[in-house]
């Protein structure tokens, strides 16, 4: 993707949270790049917040063992967008957001 103005999707949820016999996390990611978004990434957290589960971490004594997971899309808004019915079908609760995002060359680019 060239440098330039692009869409980011984040999508917030629990790592437990499955879609069918699979990973939630995995369904979205897959709509993602079907839909061509060929910038995405899965991150596993280790702290995060849930309203009705209150607070989820890996920290001693703490620890939750459903700790939060983000899938990040970044490509052109349509693309984005064309793949959100079939990510808010895989996500049995969580939250979606999008921003505008400036994409920057890395230097010597």
């Amino acid at each position: 993707m060239n440098a330039g103005s692009a869409v980011r999707a984040r999508v917030y949820l629990r790592d437990s949270a499955r879609a069918g016999d699979r990973p939630a996390y995995e369904v979205i990611a897959e709509a993602f790049r079907e839909a061509r978004v060929v910038d995405v990434s899965i991150h596993r957290g280790i702290l995060g917040f849930d309203r009705s589960s209150g607070l989820l971490s890996a920290r001693p004594l703490r620890f939750h063992p459903d700790l939060p997971v983000v899938v990040e899309a970044t490509g052109e808004r349509a693309r984005v967008e064309a793949a959100l019915p079939r990510v808010r079908a895989a996500l049995p609760r969580g939250l979606i957001t999008l921003s505008e995002v400036a994409l920057l060359p890395p230097d010597g680019a």
